[in-house]
Order: C-alpha cells, then sequence, then structure tokens
C-alpha cells in the first residue's frame, strides 16, 4: 500500500484511499437498512469505488512500465490474493455458505480466479464479501495495463479516449440495442452493460493518463470540474447514466487538486490508507454481523466501524505486510502497489 513515489506525493493517495473506504462503508450502512446519510448514503459506493479506480490506474500502468512480465504477476498476486482467500474462506464459513456436502466446485473456481463479475450466479452463490466483483475488474485492469503500457506511455491521450468512447458505446449502445435487453434479470444488466469491465475502465486511464502526463491545472478549473460533476452530479444523473467517464473526470480534477496541494495527513488518514485493502473486503461482513451484537443504529455503526479498522490494521500487518514484502525482494526495486 505504500507507492514508490516520492514522499511529498504520497498524501494525495492517502487521502483518496481514506476516503474511498469510508464512502464505501457509508454506502452499505445504507444498504443494509442501519443508517442513511444524506447524498452519501446512495452515491458513496460508486465515488468510492470509482476512486479505487482512478488511484489503481495511476499507480498499476508506472508497475507495468517498470517490471518484466514475471515481475509483475508477482506482485499482482502477492498483493492481492493473500488477503482475499483469507478473508473469502474464513466469511464463507462463517455465514454458512460453503459446506462440504453443498459446495458448488464450479463457483467456488470462479471466485478464486476473479472471474465472479462475468457469473453473477457463482457470485451471488458465494458472495459473503459483497464486494468481490470490483476484484475482476481491477484484474482485467492488470492484464489491460501490462498489453498496452509501452503504446500508452507514448499516446495518452489517444488510447484514454478511445477507451471512453468503447466504454460510452458498451453502456449506451447496450441498454438500448442489446437484443436480450428486456429480458435480462437485473442483475445482468448491471453486471454486464451498465457495471461491466467495459464501462469501468475509462476510471483506470484517467488515472494511467496523469501518471504519464503528469499534468498542471489551475486549481479552480479543477474544483469547478469536481463540484460540477460530483458534488452537483444528480444534474447530470438523466443525461449520463454510471458508470460512465463524467464522474471519472471529477474524481480526477479531485485527483490532481490534492496532488498539487502540499498538506500532511493526519497519522489516522494515513493508517486507514494503509489498511485500505483490508477495511474493504471485510467492512460489509463485520456490518452483517454487528446486528447479532447491538442493534441501535448509531452503536452498530460505531462498533462495526472500529471493529473494521482494528481487523483490517491486524489482516495488513500479519497478512498483506510479510506478502508484500515478499514481493519487495524478488525484485530489483519496490514497486507501486494500488488498493
Amino acid at each position: 500500500m505504500n507507492p514508490a513515489i516520492p514522499a511529498s506525493k504520497n498524501h494525495s493517495i492517502e487521502t483518496l484511499r481514506a476516503a474511498a473506504v469510508v464512502l464505501v462503508f457509508v454506502n452499505h450502512l445504507h444498504s443494509l437498512n442501519i443508517l442513511t446519510i444524506p447524498y452519501f448514503g446512495i452515491s458513496g459506493g460508486w465515488i468510492g469505488v470509482q476512486i479505487f479506480f482512478v488511484i489503481s490506474g495511476y499507480l498499476i500502468i508506472q508497475s507495468a512500465l517498470r517490471y518484466s512480465a514475471a515481475d509483475y504477476v508477482k506482485h499482482r498476486a502477492l498483493r492481492i490474493y493473500p488477503a482475499y482467500l483469507f478473508w473469502f474462506f474464513l466469511f464463507s464459513l462463517v455465514f454458512q455458505q460453503l459446506q462440504w456436502n453443498t459446495i458448488d466446485v464450479k463457483s467456488l473456481l470462479i471466485h478464486l480466479v476473479f472471474l465472479q463479475h462475468f457469473f453473477p450466479a457463482a457470485y451471488e452463490k458465494y458472495n459473503a464479501l459483497s464486494v468481490s466483483w470490483t476484484l475482476t475488474i481491477e484484474m482485467v485492469w492488470y492484464v489491460v495495463a501490462f498489453f498496452i503500457a509501452a503504446r500508452f506511455a507514448k499516446s495518452p491521450t489517444k488510447i484514454t479516449a478511445a477507451f471512453v468512447i468503447v466504454a460510452c458505446f458498451w453502456v449506451y449502445g447496450g441498454m438500448r440495442w442489446h437484443p436480450l435487453i428486456n429480458r435480462l434479470e437485473g442483475i445482468y444488466i448491471y453486471f454486464f452493460i451498465q457495471n461491466s469491465a467495459f464501462a469501468q475502465l475509462p476510471f483506470f486511464l484517467f488515472g494511467a493518463w496523469i501518471a504519464v502526463k503528469q499534468p498542471k491545472y489551475d486549481k479552480a478549473a479543477l474544483l469547478s470540474l469536481f463540484v460540477s460533476t460530483i458534488v452537483l452530479y444528480k444534474a447530470w444523473e438523466p443525461v449520463f447514466m454510471t458508470p460512465i467517464f463524467i464522474t471519472g473526470l471529477g474524481i480526477s480534477a479531485l485527483f490532481l487538486l490534492l496532488k498539487d496541494t502540499e498538506y500532511k495527513n493526519p497519522k489516522f488518514v494515513k493508517t486507514l490508507s494503509d489498511i485500505s485493502y483490508s477495511f474493504y473486503l471485510i467492512h460489509y461482513p463485520i456490518l452483517v454481523l454487528s446486528a447479532h451484537v447491538v442493534q441501535n443504529k448509531y452503536q452498530r455503526t460505531l462498533l462495526a466501524f472500529v471493529a473494521t479498522v482494528a481487523v483490517s490494521y491486524i489482516s495488513y500487518k500479519l497478512i498483506e505486510q510479510p506478502f508484500m514484502n515478499m514481493a519487495k525482494k524478488r525484485s530489483k526495486d519496490a514497486s507501486p502497489s494500488a488498493a
């Protein structure tokens, strides 16, 4: 979770990662009918996930440009798999989704190779973590980033524009012209059209574009773009369905605004950034389990948040960090890593 970039540039990534997990947590408070915070309760989830994707685009393109295929795969596997496998199996057992006499081997394998977003039935069968569908999209980006990295470094704007066009065509074209659109169940429309890997890739490309171009823009202009596309997103909603590139522009503007502003994060923000991957993986099942302890919505929220932070910190220290150190020892330099 500590990218190999100058310390002065870490603050923006720390801030955004910490904000992203809090936003996703707040969204799941709403979806589980615990507590609804205006605007963020409904919109926090997609804002948080898209922040993760933009940051991942920024970091992973640097890793793809720096390392050989073997080292790149080692870094990605050792970064993502250990914590995921541990918490996937643990919470699947806790929620009794994984029982010896009813194991669906095909669905289980789909989860173990991060293909659950392409197989909604398998995703729903072993969905104790709830958020694992985004890891499929993350893995798609890892593959795409490696294969386009060299060409992207030469033509970042053209390639980013091409991905935006494909994403727009996929979302708008799919919702209007897909031959089965009127017969598909809601989850299939959501997974394969509105929220597909094709629709999400522009967010990664925006982050990658920032990493390659290192642009400098007027801060007032960046703030205006963020406000008009994220804060005032509801005004765009009748025109631009999500996910679509318009919100990616706002998140990218916020990233650039923070990146070019000198400040130092409080220790808690840095810690929340460090543990953000484990926090993201486990917060949903902990929110569900918290109902067995307290019923008051405010107490339940506080308990779940504190428990998630505490368990995520342990996960980071005992699972994530040792494997990240192992990956670094196997390479000549330290690599960027993503949430």
